[in-house]
């Protein structure tokens, strides 16, 4: 049931590692099919009551994404022995709000109850799949979304394997392309708890910037925990990709000019 705030904290303060360039091709055709006019597509003028009909509409089939080097998509009842592969390590759960998983029941139990959350819309993480080798590595998605703040937050989770290639900062850039430039969400924030130096390094290389300290805020596995809060904006967001693209521009003139192909 959508209340005040949407929240559904399965991944929540997720921990991965760092960046890589993408290309978005798929978010710019999903968003060109829209049929309907601008003031229904227009997220954030939608009445609360469209937006969670929107919502629900997009997540109960959640649009498949590729990236350079991952597929991101619905995750499925038969990922379950890939995720257990991660979900009950010990070092990927550390700084997570959830213990390891202890068996393969366990995790398939909980991929089955995915199903249902996807169906009802009520379910926001993509799954990821590394197209080297096909593996489900990990998820990123939103795990809570402020309707009347125009807000949502963001939390990803990655095998370690696959630790130090830059995967959760590309998956991401994804997702907020689609909170962004889909939804129209104002802004996008992420959290981490304390100690979770490589979940800072992925926020920090996805723009974010640090908006507040919550110190010994949070009670979990028996101890309190200090939070980070960080944040981007829309227009951060977009500023960020336009000097991206101005920066590319420019790599390629100076290619072109290198090889001969430029001007007289």
């Amino acid at each position: 049931m959508f209340n005040k705030v949407l929240s559904f904290f399965n991944h929540n303060l997720k921990s991965a590692k760092p960046t890589s360039n993408i290309g978005l091709e798929r978010l710019e055709k999903l968003k060109k099919s829209e049929n309907q006019e601008r003031t229904e597509t227009d997220f954030k003028n939608m009445t609360k009551d469209k937006k969670i009909r929107k919502i629900k509409e997009v997540f109960a089939n959640i649009p498949r994404f590729e990236t350079r080097r991952l597929i991101l998509r619905r995750i499925k009842e038969s990922d379950y022995m890939d995720i257990f592969e991660y979900s009950s390590d010990i070092d990927v759960t550390k700084y997570l709000t959830w213990y390891p998983h202890t068996s393969l029941k366990e995790t398939k139990d909980y991929t089955n109850y995915l199903q249902k959350r996807y169906d009802s819309g009520k379910f926001f993480d993509w799954g990821l799949v590394y197209k080297e080798d096909g593996k489900f590595i990990g998820t990123c998605g939103f795990t809570s979304i402020n309707l009347n703040k125009n807000t949502c937050e963001v939390g990803y989770v990655l095998s370690k394997k696959y630790w130090g290639k830059g995967l959760i900062p590309e998956s991401l850039e994804c997702v907020m392309e689609f909170a962004f430039n889909y939804f129209g969400f104002d802004r996008v924030e992420a959290r981490y708890l304390d100690g979770n130096s490589n979940s800072r390094r992925v926020m920090q290389k996805s723009g974010m910037v640090l908006e507040k300290i919550d110190y010994n805020v949070l009670h979990v596995k028996g101890e309190y925990k200090t939070v980070y809060t960080y944040y981007i904006t829309k227009e951060m967001y977009n500023f960020k990709k336009n000097i991206k693209i101005n920066a590319n521009n420019i790599k390629s003139i100076n290619m072109n000019i290198k090889y001969g192909k430029g001007g007289n």
